[in-house]
This record gives structure tokens, C-alpha cells and sequence, in this order.
């Protein structure tokens, strides 16, 4: 591929990776901020927060689902469907996190039960997520426009969204969590509000936008009323196996989180702090795998298929140099950045032990994820996607849960078994991109 081809790929990246890496900055300030009230509080943020975990991959899975169809229907130039798919997937993502933001509100210690049998984890957990529920609704609809805005390759509105919301983050965090300028101290209550806040600010910004300066969607709230039986029906067949692959990758990574929170308190505390390291680091992997999504749509939906094949050939070849530079800023970076945590002796060998393992699978999570999620996902090949990204991970779990429960091995050998998944998915999807099935154009 040509010098235009990286050019356009890093147009589109780097926002989204900045984008990401300011998300993934915000967990980092609070679990900063959290470690220094000790290790229950921060478990139970750790643990409350797989269930936003799981409730944003089933937001981000509806809209990626109807961004493989956006994006393709961009590349046409088709603007009055590209419009009915955006006004049925925002009804779908309001649904959705109106349910979870009842749950949360009617059973948090339920909730955290699931994932945790230690009582002051539960109760720490439990006031977190009373509060943090109301924020669920918010988050549905500021991701949902962000994704179908990024399909249009429309990416610098995320950037300066999730910076302003950094900021209001780490402002009302600091108020609220330690007590400053006449407000109490709030601890574990004070985190959640402070993300409220943030969410709040968020869709706010998103709703300016889009009513002031947005050009191509033009997106009305008359518009919510906008239906269409054949591109619902099309929404389902290339959007369910994106929502469904993403359920049960959530789920199976909740599973993750289970079998290591019964493991003690101690191996959530490092387990948390190394993940949120670890996601940090993958940012701009990730923000090549949605910028590879929408450059394939584009190709796809355009009927360019030649140019979709060299250019997957060679975004799999960044895609793994990215690995190992990521892999390799991983363990140069953990030595100082587990010097900012009151950690127990004995919770930063363990830290120490995850680090190496993340690092590991850093390396393939770096080309398979962005092939998933970028190559496959892009081109409509989405039930292949969902099949490989469940089937791995599932078989897996039942082994891990031997490792850690029956054998009784090391955490972070338990959590390499867990993530065996991810070197095993990197070969299936190299198999399935020599071939041409992966290439499904959805456009009508």
C-alpha cells in the first residue's frame, strides 16, 4: 500500500487512540485516587466496574453492528438509509441502558455478589453502583452517536468529548472523593458522582453537536420516529453476531473476573491495577482496529475488493509490530507505575507476576482484536467474528477455573490459561483472511 493508504489510516487512528487512551487515563485516576483509601475500596471498584464492562460492550456491540452498516452505506453515499439505521440503533442503546440502570438502582449488592463473596467488598461495591446507575443512560447515547459519527469518519468530536470529560472527571474525583471546597469526604460514593459528572458533560457536548455544527447526519430527535423493515432486517443479520460476540466476550471476561475475585482480595487489587495499565497501552491498537473498520467499509461498500485485500494484508503486518512495542512499554513502564499505589508486599509480587502475563498476551491480543474488530468487522464478516471471539474464550474458562480452584496455581498463571484464547483466535482469523469468504458487501 501506498504513503496515502498510513496516512489516511493514521487520520483516523490517532483520535480514536487519543480518544482511547483518555478513557482508559479517567479508570487510571480513579484507581489512583481509590488506592490510596485501601485495597477493599479499591476491589470494589475494580469489581463494580465489570458491570459497566459488560454493559459497554453491549452498547458499543449495537453500534459497531449498525457501523459496519453505516460505514458501508457512507462509502455509497447513501445518506437517507444511513439515517433510518442510526435512529433505530439509538432507540435499541436508550432500551438497553434504561434495564441496566434499573437493575443497578433495585439490586447493587446482588450485582456484586456475583462477582465477589467478601462482605466489605460487597458493601463498598454496592454504594458505588447506586450511585453511578443514572450515568448508564447517558454513556448509551453519547457512544452510540460517537460510533455511527466515526463511521462517517467523522473521529475528532470523540477526542475533544472524552478530554473535556478527563478534566471534569478528575476535578469532581478530587472534590468529591477526598472532600474539598466545602463538600464532604465521600470515598467510593464521591467516584461514582464524580463520573456522573463526567457523563453528564458528555452527552451534553454530543447534543450541542450534533443540533450546531454536525453536517452529514443531520440527526433530529423527529428522526427517532424513522423505520425500516429491510434495514432492520439487515441491521440483525450483520449487527446481531456483532452484539451477540461481544455479549458473550464480556460475559466470558466477567467469568474472568469472578474466578479472580475468589481467588482474594489481594489478586483483585493487582489484577485491577495491571489491567488498567494493560488497556491503557492497547489504545492505539484499538484505535487502529476501528480506523481499519471504517477504511474497509469504505472499500466494501464502494466495491473496491481489491484494494480491501491489500489493504488487510497490510494492516495484519502494523497490526503485529504494534504488539511488540506495546508488549515491551508494558514491562518498562510497571516498575514506576506500580510505584504510585500503597500496595501490600505480597499484592505487588502478585502485580509484578500479571504484568509479565499481560505482557504476553498483549503481543496477540494486539493482531487479533484489530482483525476481529477492524478487518472482519468492516468487511460483514461478523458471524465469523462473533464464532471465533466466543468459542475460544468459553473453552477456555472451565480449564481456568481448574487452575485456580483445584490445582491451585499461581494468579497469573490462571490468568495466562484464561487468555489462551487470544493466540488461538490470532491463527483462526490469518486462516480465514487468506481466503475471500471474509469479504460481504451489506449495501443494497
Amino acid at each position: 500500500m501506498d504513503k496515502t493508504f498510513y496516512r489516511n489510516l493514521l487520520a483516523i487512528t490517532m483520535p480514536i487512540a487519543f480518544q482511547n487512551i483518555i478513557s482508559y487515563s479517567v479508570n487510571m485516576m480513579d484507581t489512583l485516587m481509590l488506592g490510596s483509601l485501601g485495597e477493599t475500596v479499591l476491589s470494589a471498584s475494580s469489581l463494580a466496574g465489570q458491570v459497566f464492562f459488560l454493559f459497554s460492550i453491549l452498547v458499543s456491540g449495537l453500534g459497531c453492528g449498525a457501523g459496519v452498516l453505516c460505514s458501508q452505506y457512507f462509502g455509497k453515499r447513501d445518506l437517507k438509509n444511513l439515517r433510518k439505521i442510526a435512529a433505530m440503533v439509538l432507540k435499541l442503546a436508550i432500551g438497553l441502558s434504561v434495564i441496566f440502570t434499573l437493575i443497578l438502582l433495585i439490586c447493587p449488592a446482588a450485582v456484586m455478589k456475583i462477582f465477589t463473596p467478601e462482605a466489605a467488598v460487597i458493601e463498598q461495591g454496592a454504594k458505588y453502583l447506586r450511585v453511578i446507575a443514572v450515568s448508564y443512560i447517558c454513556f448509551g447515547i453519547t457512544t452510540t452517536f460517537l460510533i455511527v459519527l466515526r463511521s462517517l469518519q467523522d473521529v475528532k468530536l470523540s477526542l475533544w468529548i472524552y478530554t473535556v470529560s478527563f478534566f471534569t472527571n478528575v476535578f469532581f474525583n478530587y472534590v468529591f472523593i477526598f472532600g474539598h471546597f466545602g463538600f464532604p469526604r465521600m470515598g467510593i460514593v464521591g467516584a461514582a458522582l464524580g463520573t456522573v459528572m463526567a457523563r453528564g458533560v458528555e452527552v451534553a457536548l454530543v447534543i450541542i453537536y450534533l443540533r450546531k455544527y454536525e453536517k452529514v447526519l443531520k440527526f433530529k430527535p423527529i428522526m427517532l420516529k424513522l423505520y425500516d423493515r429491510i434495514l432492520f432486517k439487515d441491521m440483525i443479520k450483520y449487527g446481531l453476531p456483532v452484539i451477540v460476540g461481544e455479549l458473550f466476550w464480556g460475559i466470558g471476561l466477567s467469568a474472568h473476573s469472578a474466578i479472580l475475585g475468589h481467588m482474594g482480595e489481594a489478586v483483585v487489587a493487582a489484577n485491577s491495577i495491571c489491567n488498567v495499565l494493560h488497556q491503557f497501552a492497547l489504545s492505539f491498537v484499538q484505535g487502529v482496529g476501528s480506523a481499519s473498520a471504517v477504511i474497509m467499509g469504505r472499500y466494501i461498500g464502494a466495491g473496491e475488493f481489491d484494494m480491501a485485500k491489500k489493504a488487510s494484508k497490510a494492516l495484519v503486518k502494523f497490526f503485529a509490530v504494534c504488539g511488540v512495542i506495546t508488549a515491551a512499554f508494558l514491562l518498562s513502564v510497571s516498575g514506576p507505575f506500580f510505584s504510585f499505589y500503597s500496595l501490600q508486599p505480597a499484592t505487588l509480587k502478585l502485580a509484578k507476576h500479571f504484568m509479565l502475563a499481560y505482557a504476553f498476551i498483549t503481543m496477540f491480543r494486539a493482531v487479533s482484536a484489530p482483525i476481529i474488530g477492524g478487518i472482519l468487522w468492516g468487511s460483514g464478516d461478523t458471524r465469523f467474528a462473533a464464532t471465533i471471539d466466543i468459542s475460544f474464550l468459553w473453552c477456555l474458562l472451565p480449564i481456568g477455573f481448574m487452575a485456580a480452584f483445584k490445582w491451585h496455581w499461581n494468579p497469573a498463571l490462571v490468568l495466562v490459561i484464561l487468555r489462551l484464547e487470544t493466540p488461538l483466535k490470532m491463527v483462526a482469523c490469518l486462516i480465514r483472511l487468506r481466503g475471500d469468504k471474509w469479504i460481504k458487501s451489506t449495501v443494497r
